[in-house]
């Protein structure tokens, strides 16, 4: 059924478990917290000790709506005193399975006592532990991420298309006149995940040239994408377009796309109010809901390989979203984010409507530090890609009192149960964005989620910024090794392309 792995590891027996906490460095230029695990580990006649741990990035969550960090004093004593009691005795590996049902039954237990949101216990406490539990299990084990959905039939493993960021500005530029947070470059028609890098380390270079050639700084955000003097809206999709000419790439090879964050165009009550948007950077003034996904379409419609657009209005706004779908829906990826950061509750109603004028969307930005725990995570791909055990996710909806919610919300949309909702969400194919914000320090955490899916369904996407920057490299660099493993091994890989996109979205550029 799936895809072609080697012959069963022996039975694995992990006991032992201590967890502890500390402070280490962010990329952000402050402290944060990571966990740390360590077990003892028995196979056969063998027994070793392992130790693993996971970073979580720090002010990057602090919406009511997402997993709610604490201050890093008390999310680490709510590790040793909350925590830390609730891990097994002792976990017996047998088959894959074992990793996410021992991981599932851990994550339960943090949602059922961490409190709203994971407020109580602090949801950076509850990931920390989480991950690292989770990475644990997977190392002692002996399975990569890539096989845990797997069988003996061969078939083919999808690497996600990766989204480098090129262009920033919004928030993260002060001064810009770009409302647009992130403008992104894809290689869609590589044929490997390392020629995907190739394409993209060149594009970054000769970007970098270019701003040089025209005086310009070549300094780059958070997320490494370059910082510059922009003259409006769409002068970044401009340069995406030229450098991609000057690297001979024709409209089928790459795509472009955006983050446009604009819930940072509709601050304060009264715009929230009135439905009303102040493009505040490039200085065009107030736009209506109806306005803003004219501009959307504009933005869209600039180039025949525009390929996704994440946050198309604010966090604040679905009906600009389920607008923005209803027009656009057939032709863009729209990815939700700040609308349903990475919870259940928002994701199920929001695309369970049997009509595209219903959902808000057709794909979700994944990010963990939203979730709050590893399992929570996962169940939310696994929704959005049709993969999802219904009574599993009954389980943590009812663990976190939100079933009753979701379904008074799915009945404005004629949805009348939670599986009549999944399943309207499967049949639709939609697709998943993976992001970046996840980890810190050494962890490799965050290509697990990719890489666990790339067996089951190519619509993957990544984004974990520009090709440069330590942070982003340890997020792009074990999928190239996984990709040489899986090769070694006779498994046939390709890159999701433009087969990536949702069921439905026809960009102009994909035909040709």
């Amino acid at each position: 059924m799936l895809l072609y792995r080697r012959a069963m590891i022996k039975e694995t027996t992990v006991t032992g478990f201590t967890l502890k906490g500390r402070e280490i460095l962010s990329s952000y230029a402050s402290f944060t917290i990571e966990g740390e695990v360590t077990a003892k580990v028995t196979r056969g006649e063998e027994t070793w000790t392992i130790t693993e741990r996971n970073g979580i990035p720090k002010g990057t969550s602090d919406g009511e709506n997402e997993a709610v960090y604490i201050p890093n004093d008390k999310a680490l004593e709510s590790i040793e005193k909350n925590i830390a009691p609730l891990l097994p005795k002792k976990v017996v590996i047998k088959s894959p399975r074992d990793l996410l049902d021992a991981a599932a039954a851990f994550d339960l237990e943090l949602v059922k006592h961490a409190g709203h949101n994971k407020k109580a216990w602090g949801g950076n406490a509850c990931l920390a532990a989480s991950t690292a539990f989770f990475q644990t299990l997977l190392k002692a084990s002996g399975y990569e991420a890539w096989e845990i959905f797997t069988t003996d039939q061969p078939r083919t493993f999808y690497f996600p298309n990766i989204a480098f960021n090129m262009v920033c500005g919004g928030e993260h530029v002060p001064g810009t006149k770009q409302d647009i947070q992130e403008m992104f470059f894809f290689a869609m028609k590589a044929g490997s995940l390392k020629e995907v890098f190739d394409t993209g380390t060149k594009f970054f270079r000769q970007f970098e040239k270019n701003l040089v050639r025209d005086g310009l700084p070549t300094g780059t955000a958070k997320e490494r994408g370059f910082v510059f003097p922009v003259k409006d809206n769409f002068e970044g999709l401009s340069r995406i377009k030229e450098c991609a000419g000057q690297l001979g790439l024709g409209l089928a090879e790459y795509a472009i796309g955006t983050d446009n964050a604009f819930s940072e165009v509709q601050k304060g009550e009264e715009l929230i109010a009135q439905g009303m948007y102040d493009m505040r950077f490039s200085g065009t003034g107030k736009k209506t809901r109806e306005e803003l996904v004219d501009f959307d379409g504009t933005v869209v419609n600039s180039a025949d390989n525009f390929a996704t657009m994440e946050d198309p209005g604010s966090e604040h706004d679905v009906a600009a979203h389920k607008l923005m779908n209803a027009r656009f829906g057939d032709r863009v990826q729209i990815v939700l984010d700040d609308l349903v950061v990475t919870q259940l509750r928002f994701i199920i109603p929001y695309l369970c409507g049997k009509k595209r004028e219903e959902r808000a969307g057709n794909s979700v930005l994944i990010k963990l530090n939203q979730a709050g725990t590893f399992t929570e995570t996962r169940l939310a791909i696994e929704v959005v890609l049709g993969l999802a055990d219904a009574k599993q996710v009954e389980e943590f909806l009812t663990a976190r009192g939100d079933l009753s919610w979701i379904l008074d919300e799915c009945q404005k949309v004629g949805v009348k149960s939670l599986g009549e909702a999944l399943d309207n969400i499967k049949a639709c194919g939609f697709s998943a964005f993976v992001s970046h914000r996840s980890t810190e320090g050494s962890s490799e955490f965050l290509p697990y989620l990719p890489l666990m899916y790339g067996s089951l369904t190519r619509k993957l996407w990544f984004k974990a910024g520009a090709p440069n920057g330590e942070r982003n490299l340890q997020n792009y660099n074990p999928m190239l090794r996984a990709e040489e493993q899986m090769r070694a091994r006779g498994v046939k890989t390709e890159v999701a392309g433009w087969g990536g996109l949702p069921d439905g979205v026809k960009v102009p550029a994909a035909a040709r």
